[in-house]
């Protein structure tokens, strides 16, 4: 999957994905047509423990939801590692975990641990010296050369940090041999980025930025800033943070409020718009058809002619 995402890069302008927190979303969005899904830590730290991305969620539990997302579609997968999960010693076991979950790429950040999402207040970051060792620990234990290993920096808004900060991070993590590099930034005006990825690309013409069009930076007070825009400036791969969990959230607090306030009422509409969308049925989407097909193809005939001989069961 490594190397199908280094095609894509090279193949395309730019590429687009929707932050993911469950096999379920990822699927989704391969059927959207999506060229990857991007893992986030924040997604699966809300969606799988309720809580806030405070680095509070543990290498196993990502590396668990890591390897259920890539094995549940057929395109590369993008994973947050958020700080490596501890230095740089420990940073050698977290690729070499992620690696053998089957995702394409991983990225790893210089903030202090434990992180915190890189658009709160109060981030921190390690220094350069020590985020560069953490790097260089994570090129050398991967097995396959294509894996992809991408550096953050959240230097930008960062205690101490700043948009030199960054760039001077940006430049040496590329040097170093990093494949990609991903700047985060503290608003929805381009002006950072711009800068960010001119000062990049002077260094190391051509070197693949990552972008990411985060959800908390109100991007809607920028109406004319488009993917195509974001590429045309320097970026190659970019996604919207919390892409499936905020429209999930939205849809079912609605629902539930609808359910309580009608009663199976509100069910049978739901039931109504579910049979005329383009995701058909629940069944269909979690991939039945595929299974039954499987076991008219290996189980003994009798056996399958038994299981689906109550035609009052769909």
């Amino acid at each position: 999957m490594g190397k199908r995402f280094r095609t894509l890069l090279k193949e395309k302008k730019f590429i687009t994905s929707m932050g993911i927190d469950t096999p379920v979303h990822a699927k989704i969005v391969e059927k959207a047509g999506f060229d990857y899904a991007y893992l986030g830590g924040y997604d699966v730290s809300l969606t799988l423990l309720g809580l806030p991305d405070m680095g509070l969620i543990t290498e196993t539990e990502m590396v668990a939801a890591a390897r259920n997302v890539a094995h549940a579609v057929d395109i590369p997968v993008v994973c947050d590692a958020d700080t490596g999960y501890g230095n740089a010693i420990n940073v050698i076991r977290t690729v070499q975990n992620f690696e053998a979950a089957g995702v394409a790429a991983i990225h790893i950040e210089d903030q202090v641990s434990p992180k915190r999402c890189g658009h709160v207040a109060g981030k921190m970051i390690i220094s350069l010296d020590e985020a560069a060792g953490k790097l260089k620990a994570a090129l050398d234990s991967r097995k396959d050369p294509d894996f992809v290993i991408i550096a953050r920096t959240d230097a930008v808004a960062a205690i101490g940090g700043g948009l030199d900060e960054a760039i001077r991070r940006g430049k040496e993590y590329a040097r170093i041999g990093c494949d990609m590099v991903f700047c985060e930034f503290p608003s929805a005006d381009l002006e950072y980025p711009k800068r960010f990825a001119q000062a990049m690309h002077k260094a190391y013409p051509g070197f693949p930025l990552y972008f990411n069009y985060s959800a908390n930076l109100g991007w809607h007070q920028f109406p004319l800033t488009t993917f195509e825009a974001l590429a045309d400036i320097g970026y190659k791969a970019m996604h919207v943070s919390l892409a499936c969990l905020r429209p999930s959230l939205l849809a079912v607090w609605d629902y539930a409020a609808d359910l309580k306030a009608r009663g199976v009422q509100a069910e049978i509409d739901l039931e109504k718009k579910v049979l005329a969308h383009p995701l058909g049925t629940i069944n269909d989407f979690a991939g039945f058809p595929k299974f039954k097909t499987w076991e008219a193809k290996y189980l003994p005939i009798a056996e399958v002619e038994k299981k689906y001989s109550n035609r009052h069961v769909p």
